[in-house]
């Protein structure tokens, strides 16, 4: 996530977590997600409007979130059994939704997002803003994926009716998505590169948008496959932040068993024998 959008929870923590113990069952929607993801929408689709985007890239980052949006309600109710947790539970909603990640106050992670906002917004930004066309062309759908990312995360990482699941596929399946387009953005930028040198063409910019091209593919790819997949995750997913309601699956639909999204576990035989088709979903 970047930087800001970092900067942003942080703030809105404490309030959100002494605002949850009062409000138990029906939190409300921070305040900053509103304006924060219309703002941010606003500046994407002056993206699409400039620039020449692949239409298949500006599919993915409307027809992903909108799978997000209804996995959250039909699989997980919307986060209902952490919100139904009591005050007394040692894992109820604002402790969950209190710290995204446990390291997140340090100073390295403050670095390390700092970074992660420098080279994968802001110089992608300048580029696509002052380079030639053919540089630029070469980094805004990389650009434009990561920031209808960092949308979604504004909407979701402290949003008390998002699961921690649906919160975790949020950066996941984006960085998954943008790995092709690096390699992509990497490769017409080497092609550039030899082209303009060839030509005696200035390559200030075409040197540039090399450099920055494969400091992105090999940051965002150890992020993906270290910090993501093997620090943040585990903690994330841990059981007492993403217990979900028990549900029943028919073909490839997911119904919860009831209502509201809890079922009692029957002791008996038929009980058991009833309960086979129950999926208890837990996403750790």
């Amino acid at each position: 996530m970047g930087l800001l959008n970092l900067l942003v929870l942080k703030k809105v923590n404490e309030v959100q977590t002494a605002t949850a113990k009062d409000q138990l069952h029906s939190p409300p929607i921070p305040s900053f997600i509103i304006p924060g993801v219309a703002a941010q929408i606003l500046l994407a689709a002056l993206m699409v409007h400039t620039f020449d985007i692949p239409t298949r890239h500006m599919l993915f980052c409307i027809l992903y979130p909108t799978y997000l949006v209804m996995a959250n309600h039909f699989r997980f109710g919307n986060n209902i059994i952490i919100r139904q947790r009591s005050n007394h539970h040692p894992s109820n909603l604002s402790v969950v939704m209190s710290k995204i990640f446990s390291g997140s106050d340090t100073s390295w992670f403050m670095c390390y997002m700092a970074s992660a906002t420098t080279v994968g917004v802001l110089l992608p930004l300048l580029t696509v803003v002052l380079a030639p066309t053919d540089v630029a062309d070469a980094a805004i759908s990389p650009l434009l994926v990561l920031w209808t990312q960092l949308t979604c995360e504004t909407a979701t990482m402290l949003n008390p009716y998002v699961h921690r699941f649906i919160a975790f596929f949020v950066p996941l399946g984006f960085f998954v998505y943008r790995e092709s387009l690096l390699v992509d953005w990497f490769s017409t930028s080497l092609a550039s590169y030899e082209s303009a040198s060839a030509s005696d063409t200035s390559s200030q910019w075409y040197t540039f948008g090399l450099i920055l091209s494969s400091v992105n593919l090999i940051f965002w790819t150890a992020n993906l496959f270290v910090f993501t997949l093997l620090r943040w995750a585990p903690e994330l997913l841990a059981d007492d932040k993403c217990e979900s309601p028990e549900i029943e699956w028919k073909m490839m639909v997911p119904h919860q068993v009831k209502p509201n999204g809890l079922k009692k576990k029957s002791s008996s035989v038929g009980g058991d024998e009833q309960g086979k088709n129950t999926v208890p979903a837990k996403a750790a």
